[in-house]
């Protein structure tokens, strides 16, 4: 994969922003599925990023919302089934970690407002 960075530097990027309590494997993919940038798998605690939808966001944003996703399971104590995926819940979280990618200088705020748009839609 040229010029895309490894798993490692977006674990140690997410890991910068905000260091959970509970470990977790990260893998970025060369792929571009048509309906997910990336994907959270609770039972094995995995993100995947696929890697061919840098064009459309940035990988780090695709890599934040996963672990947004890692975040809400394990230390906000979400149970299957008993709220969406992307409920209010998950989404304070993921404003917080992109709040603090803003404050690292990782995210320009103009960039976070573009994002929050294509979320909404």
């Amino acid at each position: 994969m040229a010029n895309i960075p490894d798993a490692n530097y977006f674990k140690n990027l997410l890991l910068s922003i905000y260091p959970c309590k509970e470990p977790f494997e990260l893998l970025v993919v060369d792929k571009k599925p048509k309906t997910r940038m990336g994907v959270y798998n609770i039972d094995k605690r995995r993100i995947r990023i696929y890697a061919r939808w840098r064009v459309v966001s940035p990988l780090e944003e695709i890599a934040i919302h996963e672990y947004a996703h890692h975040i809400h399971y394990t230390e906000q104590n979400k149970v299957e089934n008993q709220e969406r995926p992307h409920g209010p819940q998950f989404w304070e979280i993921y404003g917080a970690l992109m709040c603090r990618a803003v404050q690292k200088g990782l995210f320009k705020e103009e960039r976070v407002l573009e994002i929050s748009k294509m979320n909404k839609s």
